[in-house]
């Protein structure tokens, strides 16, 4: 779909300069710069997720998580709400683990702050909160497996999954079909043709045996 978004967003900026729409295509190329979608490519979603964990932008993260869910997410059956929830805690989880990782304590604190009204009634977060005042926390057999560099691999490859997915299944926009109806029409005509030649040959092949084999049955 990201493949097909670009190109439909290139013809839609082609034809406003064509039409000399300035005002349509400097707004257009505002909201492209924008998309909280990121064009449906997976790997940039993913990336600016990481970025506001690496940046310690709780803020953003929160909001971007939020469209997220409110645009994507909240179309899902709600067979996949579980994942959604499991996937969203162990990305302020990764939040977490990455500030205590880098000595910023008082970011992690600073969460617990936040989010406290949100977490403090949920069970998986209620041994968490000790998580800013422990000595050695990728120690403690309650942490130390979210410390590792596994951990955190498996939940960037997690959430590329499941967007992934996601999208491949997402219904999509009759103009964005387009170009792959085109293509399938193409392909059709090209094996239709194909077909029409193949049989005009065997037709061809099939007339050249008859005629030879006229002057035979003249001596029987």
């Amino acid at each position: 779909m990201a493949a097909a978004a670009e190109r439909m967003d290139e013809l839609v900026r082609e034809y406003l300069l064509f039409r000399g729409f300035a005002a349509a295509l400097k707004q257009l190329d505002a909201e492209v710069k924008a998309d909280g979608e990121k064009g449906f490519r997976v790997d940039k979603i993913v990336d600016q997720l990481q970025q506001f964990v690496q940046s310690y932008d709780l803020p953003a993260l929160r909001d971007y998580w939020s469209y997220l869910d409110q645009r994507l997410f909240s179309c899902l059956e709600d067979v996949y709400r579980p994942t959604v929830n499991r996937l969203k805690t162990s990305l302020f989880r990764y939040y977490l683990v990455h500030a205590v990782q880098t000595c910023r304590n008082d970011k992690a604190q600073e969460f617990f702050l936040k989010q406290a009204s949100e977490l403090q009634n949920q069970a998986e977060w209620k041994d968490w909160f000790v998580l800013p005042f422990l000595p050695a926390p990728d120690s403690n057999p309650t942490f130390a497996t979210y410390f590792s560099r596994q951990w955190t691999d498996t939940i960037i490859v997690s959430l590329h999954n499941f967007l992934s997915v996601l999208f491949q299944g997402m219904p999509v926009p009759v103009i964005l079909n387009f170009e792959a109806e085109c293509l399938r029409s193409s392909l059709i005509q090209e094996e239709n043709e194909s077909l029409r030649h193949k049989e005009k040959e065997e037709l061809y092949l099939k007339n050249e045996c008859m005629e030879t084999e006229k002057p035979e049955e003249l001596f029987m």
